[in-house]
């Protein structure tokens, strides 16, 4: 298995459920941690190929960096894809529907009253001086490039649940970090709440942290100045005051499928040349914890 933070709670319960059901059927495990970085992805797939692994379970760290991947699968190797999906890949996916759950996560907020939403991302595909823009055009076209990474994919069901809800957005509601990192998210943060947004979603438990400094750090209160919604359900949420409500993913399913699926191309239960791939896209739920104040009733 190769992700891209071993860090992650939520890598973790998807390792822990992949390697629980590989263990079952007669397989162990290795993992590496690339640190979203292309290059360490290179280096872990060549010495899992050296060391002739039946198959590889992957996050992939980059849409720009996939020729080894595709030499690994011209030559018989077996590839899996997790969180994150290739298209020029040929390779089996199980993937979360980012688009359709970060929609339903807005317009949760949206039944709720607010019209004035954040949404804090590291959205990297996208460029700072082209964000605007791009807010835009989907406010008046309904596209989107599709993006590879998931906050750029949940931005996409951000936007889609104001358009069908006929609300507008603000640009200055969207916060690009650009990277993966609490300090970055905490400091858009701060530049996004000067903007008085009533309710604020993030798109992943590194941007929460940051995002919930921000907010304690300006002296707010949660629900009662703003409203908020994490996307990962982590064990830490429950803990802090007032708990937070959020997306729970289903990890456990995730590495369980993605186990399934590569065991049993192993296995041979698909012994014909393969003209189509699995591409198993799960949905995520909420979670609430009252950290979401109906306003304007």
């Amino acid at each position: 298995m190769i992700v891209s933070d071993l860090s992650s709670e939520f890598y973790s319960n998807i390792i822990k459920s992949a390697v629980n059901y590989s263990f079952r059927h007669g397989y162990c495990v290795l993992i590496h941690d690339t640190h979203e970085s292309a290059e360490i992805e290179r280096e872990a797939v060549a010495i899992f190929h050296r060391h002739r692994v039946d198959g590889i379970i992957i996050a992939p760290a980059s849409m720009q960096s996939l020729g080894h991947l595709r030499e690994f699968v011209a030559g018989g190797g077996r590839v899996v894809q997790i969180d994150r999906r290739l298209p020029g890949l040929a390779a089996d996916s199980v993937t979360l529907d980012n688009v359709r759950t970060a929609a339903t996560c807005t317009a949760r907020l949206l039944e709720a009253g607010h019209r004035r939403i954040a949404y804090i991302g590291e959205i990297d595909e996208v460029r700072p001086a082209d964000l605007g823009r791009v807010v835009e055009t989907y406010a008046a076209t309904g596209r989107m490039r599709k993006g590879f990474a998931p906050s750029c994919q949940r931005l996409a069901g951000y936007l889609e649940a104001h358009r069908e809800a006929g609300v507008p957005v603000c640009a200055d509601l969207v916060g690009r970090t650009g990277n993966y990192r609490w300090e970055a998210a905490r400091d858009v943060t701060q530049a996004v709440l000067s903007h008085r947004p009533t309710g604020l979603m993030t798109s992943d438990g590194l941007m929460t942290i940051g995002a919930l400094r921000a907010v304690r750090e300006a002296g707010m209160r949660i629900p009662d100045d703003i409203s908020f919604l994490s996307f990962d359900d982590l064990e830490w949420l429950q803990l802090v005051d007032p708990p937070l409500s959020a997306v729970a993913q289903p990890c456990a399913e995730i590495g369980e499928e993605a186990a399934r699926i590569l065991i049993g191309q192993i296995r041979g239960e698909k012994e014909a040349p393969r003209t189509r791939h699995e591409h198993i896209r799960l949905a995520g739920s909420i979670i609430d914890r009252g950290s979401i104040q109906v306003i304007g009733g």
